[in-house]
């Protein structure tokens, strides 16, 4: 009987560790096509940005603040950022998006070109809309 209960843990254990696996693909699978959509014209295919005009997204410790990066995306940012030790002093418009392509969009950004990020979810984006982040002033 402790066999068979132990054998039905372990199987449903690695049947939720493979949904969560499925799940996080999908996101970045959906986020890469939200990025080349919305975001590659200035930040490239590559997320290396174009030095002195858009900034790159890899390989950066910029990501981090998921509050941050929801703020962005969603209602653009103007004024002076250093990323990797480059001055930018431009705009970026907001961009339209739902709340499960915004948590796709940063888990692709920060999980991709060298990055690495715990993934942000639906439910965090939304509070993330709401949150108030220090240094962040939307245009």
């Amino acid at each position: 009987m402790k066999k068979a209960i132990l054998f039905i843990s372990l199987g449903m254990m690695a049947l939720a560790s493979q949904s969560f696996k499925q799940a996080n693909s999908s996101s970045l699978s959906n986020g890469k096509n939200v990025y080349e959509t919305y975001c590659m014209s200035c930040h490239m295919d590559n997320g290396a940005g174009v030095s002195g005009a858009f900034p790159s997204l890899a390989k950066t410790g910029n990501l981090a603040d998921k509050n941050r990066l929801v703020k962005i995306i969603l209602q653009g940012v103007r004024g002076p950022i250093n990323v990797k030790g480059t001055k930018y002093d431009g705009e970026m418009a907001s961009i339209s998006l739902s709340d499960k392509e915004t948590a796709d969009v940063i888990n692709y950004i920060r999980n991709s070109w060298g990055n690495k990020a715990p993934m942000i979810t639906v439910a965090e984006v939304a509070a993330a809309k709401k949150a108030v982040v220090k240094g962040y002033q939307a245009y």
